[in-house]
């Protein structure tokens, strides 16, 4: 297995490691070390413990000196050294092959220059890198990875849940354009700053574009809404096709894409819509709801769930794909 160490342990850092151990008995990684600047030991030993989204409770969790010391459901034991340090500071720095960046603050490719020392091969950011060596998104061009490839970005949440689907529709239909409506929740420590509805700059506005050659500023659009609230987020799509179609046919061939085809594992369609929650760290990208599946002419509208914070499945997703390829060499 490739060894790994996690800079970053806030939201994003702790739904990856949840999401890793529940996958610990087959994946090319091995997870040694965790970083983050302003959590603390204690404080992420409690975040395992108490977390209302993301739940340990399967697992034994114990902190000795600077280890956490993690016992899955399997009885396999993970030590996992964790240090609260700046970045430039960290003391296990080249000692892992795969850098999962989760910070959220390293995201320009010079920025994680300092990784590469010692044994490590590869970055890989969980946010949106203009001049990342490559945008990566798994399920779409995840297979253009290659090793001289050294600092990678996985996209964002709003990437991942648009980009494979968009290129399905495309692939199928042909897609004329789109829109992208994104209701986005806020992390509770910012919930008591911000209680009105605000218009943000979704960065699939500008990676939409640069990753699909059938998208551009004239055919695409996104609202981007961050509202006062804490759980599931809402996306919709749109998608102008350019063929007749009838909407049964479309649903069904959907459904047998997310099914066994290209969208396996990706996304998912549940037949009633009975709230955002049950979607809580859903291994989907996007979950579409059937009863909600509207046509208007050549308009199809797509209402789906997804959890933004456990975008993580694909990202480690990803980082898995990219440790396969180096395992093999």
């Amino acid at each position: 297995m490739l060894t790994a160490g996690i800079n970053g342990f806030g939201r994003f850092g702790l739904h990856l490691l949840k999401y890793y151990l529940d996958r610990s008995n087959r994946t090319n990684l091995l997870i040694k070390y965790i970083n983050d600047d302003t959590i603390t030991i204690k404080d992420a030993y409690y975040s395992l413990m108490h977390d209302k989204s993301v739940s340990f409770s399967e697992h034994k969790v114990e902190i000795k000196g600077n280890l956490l010391l993690i016992l899955t459901p399997n009885n396999t034991l993970y030590k996992i050294e964790y240090t609260n340090r700046k970045k430039k500071e960290i003391p296990w720095i080249g000692k892992p092959e795969f850098i999962l960046e989760c910070s959220g603050k390293s995201t320009q490719k010079s920025e994680c220059d300092l990784y590469f020392q010692g044994n490590t091969e590869c970055v890989l950011i969980s946010a949106t890198s203009w001049d990342s060596d490559a945008t990566l998104i798994y399920g779409f061009n995840h297979q253009e990875y290659d090793k001289s490839q050294k600092v990678i970005s996985y996209g964002s949440c709003t990437v991942n849940a648009y980009v494979p689907l968009a290129n399905y529709f495309q692939n199928s239909y042909g897609v004329k354009d789109s829109d992208v409506n994104v209701v986005h929740n806020i992390q509770p420590y910012r919930l008591k700053d911000n209680q009105t509805l605000t218009r943000n700059f979704c960065t699939l506005e500008k990676s939409g574009p640069k990753l699909l050659d059938f998208v551009d500023s004239g055919n695409f659009n996104v609202n981007y809404t961050i509202i006062p609230y804490t759980g599931v987020s809402m996306i919709d799509f749109r998608f102008s096709l350019s063929c007749n179609f009838n909407k049964d046919d479309v649903i069904d061939n959907l459904m047998s894409a997310c099914k066994e085809g290209v969208l396996k594992g990706l996304y998912n369609i549940d037949a009633e819509d009975v709230g955002p929650e049950i979607y809580n760290c859903t291994a989907f990208s996007s979950v579409f709801i059937r009863e909600g599946i509207k046509v208007a002419g050549n308009n199809l509208y797509l209402p789906a769930y997804f959890d933004n914070e456990n975008s993580v499945n694909r990202y480690y997703d990803l980082a898995q794909y990219i440790a396969s390829q180096h395992v093999k060499k």
